[in-house]
């Protein structure tokens, strides 16, 4: 069997993929005919400076932008083609979002955050707290669920943002830039959730970030600059970090 063929399916597909951005009369060019397809089951990191364009890769991929040019084939479905309606609902249904900057609601505590997504996705409210509670667990906040955004450390809001999208059960998780406001403890329990993640529920997991700290924790690494594609390469067995240890 030949290393191509003992991969997992393809979950994420670009092809020809271009975008650019007008300010004024001035057109950026964003993103240059990329092409590349992402694996079911893994954590892909794509790493590069800021503004190389690995944040609007991330958008076009999740159906949160649409491409000026190319195909963007997820889970089969081709998203390009797809209008803003059947987009969201994409979206609901399959996939779930970490950012930076965790937006949480300060009047929530870790429970209602993680269940609020849930009763959009037609669960009864004891459905959606068995969801919950389940998800912080795997993130190893089930003790804290009651405390409100104010009363968590910058890590502990990330942790509940990963559970308020693994509740959700996506078939794709997409993180941009999870760890740049965190520690360097922190961010490295966060990047071992979501590898976690992508071994233990089958979740393809994409990661855009320009923290080194994360590229031992990837299963692949794809190295971005000025909207090209430099180097993907495949990592050996990704370190892991213990979440129950963490502050």
């Amino acid at each position: 069997m030949t290393a191509a063929s003992s991969l997992p399916p393809v979950a994420l597909r670009a092809e020809g993929v271009g975008k650019s951005f007008l300010a004024g009369k001035l057109t950026t060019r964003i993103l240059h005919g990329l092409s590349l397809s992402v694996h079911a089951g893994e954590l892909t990191l794509v790493a590069g400076p800021s503004g190389c364009g690995k944040s609007t890769l991330l958008a076009i991929l999740s159906g949160l932008q649409q491409a000026d040019e190319g195909r963007v084939h997820a889970l089969g479905n081709a998203l390009h083609t797809m209008n803003r309606t059947a987009l969201e609902r994409f979206r609901l249904l399959h996939t779930g979002f970490v950012f930076q900057g965790f937006n949480l609601f300060p009047a929530l505590d870790a429970l209602e955050q993680v269940a609020l997504p849930l009763r959009y996705l037609g669960l009864s409210a004891a459905q959606a707290k068995v969801r919950a509670v389940r998800a912080l667990d795997e993130v190893g906040l089930v003790q804290r669920m009651t405390l409100k955004p104010a009363e968590l450390s910058g890590g502990e809001k990330q942790r509940v943002a990963i559970a308020r999208a693994l509740a959700k059960e996506p078939q794709l998780l997409f993180a941009d830039e999870p760890t740049s406001a965190l520690d360097a403890a922190s961010g490295q329990i966060v990047i071992d959730i979501l590898h976690r993640v992508a071994r233990t529920h089958g979740t393809t997991v994409l990661c855009v970030s320009h923290d080194p700290r994360l590229i031992g924790h990837a299963d692949r690494l794809l190295t971005m600059e000025d909207g090209r594609i430099l180097s993907d390469r495949r990592l050996a067995e990704p370190a892991s970090f213990d979440v129950e240890t963490a502050p």
